[in-house]
């Protein structure tokens, strides 16, 4: 049976205290949880081995059991018999419009929607935040949709607040706000998150820490 969705959804860092919030949401110690980090987001942008690396490293650090699945390489029934076996699926930052992209590619849009459906925890920074949403309008004031072979502009669909993040972030609060007048003039549910602020959603819950 259908599951109530539960979403864990920020826009950069967390603090130590968030990796304890996200062990409850799934329900176990973090040396129990099996989280599956999808990082194709940055495929596209330069230099980004690094930071790529030391988010991951974070959760390792926290006690989480990290495998990194690439979605140029595992897609369709493989990429669902990895994800069903994890607790969270992780999707990190980078190019929203790429990362889209390439879930099509892969199966990833179908696949993760009803693997959260049955249960597992949907984690994502950024443009992995982003994704949940049912929209990518206004975030090429964000992103380049030329970083992506096709543009597709509509999210995943896990949830009805589109998440609009960085909105205190030197480098991306200009194209942030820019991007969440627009979707309220648009029409939809925008909800802005500062560098620092994690929404988790349970269903009709929703709460910012």
């Amino acid at each position: 049976m259908p599951k109530i969705p539960k979403l864990f959804l920020y826009s950069l860092g967390l603090p130590d205290e968030h990796y304890a919030t996200l062990a409850r949401l799934a329900g176990k110690l973090p040396k129990e949880i099996k989280l599956a980090a999808i990082e194709n987001a940055a495929d596209v942008i330069p230099d980004s081995a690094g930071w790529v690396k030391a988010t991951r490293d974070a959760f390792t650090y926290h006690g989480f059991d990290v495998e990194t699945i690439d979605l140029r390489h595992c897609q369709g029934h493989a990429l669902r018999e990895k994800l069903i076996h994890k607790d969270v699926i992780w999707v990190g930052g980078g190019n929203t419009f790429y990362l889209r992209w390439i879930m099509k590619e892969s199966g990833a849009d179908e696949i993760i929607p009803a693997l959260v459906r049955l249960g597992k925890v949907y984690a994502g920074w950024s443009a992995g935040a982003i994704m949940a949403g049912p929209t990518l309008r206004a975030f090429d004031a964000m992103d380049d949709p030329a970083g992506a072979p096709e543009v597709v502009w509509e999210g995943l669909g896990m949830t009805q607040a589109v998440i609009v993040p960085h909105m205190d972030n030197d480098d991306f609060a200009v194209g942030a706000a820019k991007a969440n007048q627009q979707l309220l003039a648009e029409g939809y549910n925008a909800l802005a998150l500062d560098d620092t602020q994690v929404v988790v959603i349970q269903g009709d819950d929703q709460q910012i820490f």
